[in-house]
C-alpha cells in the first residue's frame, strides 16, 4: 500500500529523501501548488517519479533515455503526466531535478511538457550517457527535416507538423491532405535506399504515394549543416508553445535527443538534387500481392527488408506542387 506523506516546505532535504528511500516503503510526497503535483517512490519496483496534473489526456512524450520514462495516467477523474526514473542507483541525483520540474510548472508557470524538455536535458546529463545516434538514423532524420522545413512555407507550421508522423513506423513519413510522402535518404554514391517492410511502399487507400529521394554527402568547407544545426533551424520556425511541444515530441519519436548533440559533427550537403518519384506500377517495390504464391508461406516470414536502386529513374507522373516545394528547402 502507498502511504501519503506531506512534508514541510516544498521539498525534502537530501538526508530526508534518503531516509524515505531506505525505509523501502512505497509512498507519495505531495508538493503544494497549482497544478497538483507530487513525487512518488517505490523502492521495490524500483521507481522514482513525479506526477503532475495536466488539463486533458495526451500522448506521453518520449525521452530517448533507457532509464527514464514518461506516461500519462488518471486518478480520481484527473489526468497526470508522470516522469519516472527506473534505476534505483540514480534516485538521489534525480530527485532534485524532478523537484525542479515541478517548480518550473508551479512557480514559473511553464506548461508541463515545456518544463519536461528542460528536465530531460538535465537528467540526461546527470544520470546517463544515452546510446549514440546511429549514422543511419542521423541521415534519415536529416532527410525528414529537410522535407518538414520545406512544408512550413506552403502549409504553415501547424499543418506541416500535423502531417509529420515523427517516427511512427505504421505510417508514411508525411500524410498530407491530398497525398502521402515517404522520405528516403542515403549517403552512398549510388541512389540506393533500404525499404523496411513489404507495406512501406503501399499507398494508403486511394491516396497517391510519393517517395522523396535525398542523396547527401559530408560537405567540405562552405555550405552544409550538421543535424543539430538543422534541428535548430527547423525548431526556430515554430513559435507557438503548443506546436513546439508537438515538434519536440515528434522529434524524440524520430530518434533525436539533445544529449547526442555534441556527437553529431558531420556537416551534410546534397550530393545531387533531391528527386520525387510517384509510387506507381513501374516503381521498384515488393508488396504482399507481388510475391504472394501458393508455395511461399508468408505467415512464416514476419519481416522483410530490401534495398532499391533509383539511379537514373525518372517519374512519368506530373509532380504535385506541394511535393516540389517540399524538396526545395536547403536549411
Amino acid at each position: 500500500m502507498t502511504e501519503n506523506h506531506s512534508v514541510d516546505g516544498r521539498h525534502l532535504s537530501a538526508e530526508g529523501f534518503d531516509q524515505y528511500v531506505n525505509n523501502q516503503v512505497p509512498m507519495t510526497l505531495p508538493v503544494l501548488g497549482t497544478p497538483a503535483a507530487s513525487v512518488f517512490i517505490n523502492p521495490i519496483t524500483p521507481e522514482l517519479g513525479l506526477r503532475i496534473e495536466i488539463p486533458s489526456v495526451s500522448a506521453a512524450p518520449g525521452t530517448g533515455l533507457s532509464n527514464i520514462a514518461t506516461r500519462v495516467t488518471t486518478f480520481d477523474g484527473h489526468w497526470y503526466l508522470e516522469v519516472v526514473v527506473t534505476n534505483g542507483a540514480l534516485f538521489r541525483d534525480a530527485y532534485p531535478v524532478l523537484c525542479a520540474m515541478i517548480d518550473r510548472v508551479q512557480l514559473d508557470g511553464m506548461k508541463p511538457v515545456v518544463a519536461l524538455r528542460a528536465t530531460l536535458a538535465k537528467l540526461s546529463t546527470l544520470l546517463l550517457s544515452p546510446e549514440k545516434l546511429s549514422r543511419e538514423r542521423e541521415v534519415g532524420l536529416f532527410g525528414e527535416l529537410l522535407v518538414l522545413g520545406g512544408l512550413f512555407g506552403p502549409l504553415g507550421a501547424r499543418d506541416a507538423l500535423r502531417a509529420w508522423r515523427g517516427g511512427d513506423a505504421e505510417e508514411h513519413d508525411f500524410g498530407l491532405r491530398e497525398l502521402d510522402i515517404e522520405v528516403k535518404t542515403t549517403s552512398s554514391e549510388r541512389r540506393t535506399h533500404w525499404i523496411e517492410s513489404l507495406t512501406q511502399l503501399m499507398p494508403t487507400g486511394a491516396r497517391p504515394l510519393w517517395v522523396v529521394s535525398h542523396q547527401i554527402t559530408p560537405a567540405g568547407t562552405g555550405a552544409g549543416r550538421t543535424l543539430p544545426e538543422l534541428v535548430d533551424i527547423v525548431r526556430s520556425q515554430v513559435s507557438d508553445d503548443a506546436l513546439l511541444d508537438t515538434f519536440e515530441t515528434q522529434l524524440v519519436g524520430s530518434g533525436w535527443y539533445e544529449a547526442v548533440r555534441d556527437q553529431l559533427s558531420t556537416v551534410w550537403t546534397r550530393r545531387t538534387p533531391s528527386v520525387p518519384h510517384a509510387v506507381t506500377g513501374d516503381f521498384p517495390r515488393l508488396t504482399p500481392d507481388a510475391i504472394r504464391t501458393d508455395w511461399v508461406p508468408m505467415g512464416r516470414i514476419p519481416d522483410v527488408k530490401y534495398r532499391i536502386n533509383l539511379d537514373g529513374l525518372t517519374t512519368t507522373q506530373p509532380v504535385p506542387e506541394i511535393v516540389s516545394l517540399a524538396i526545395e528547402f536547403e536549411g
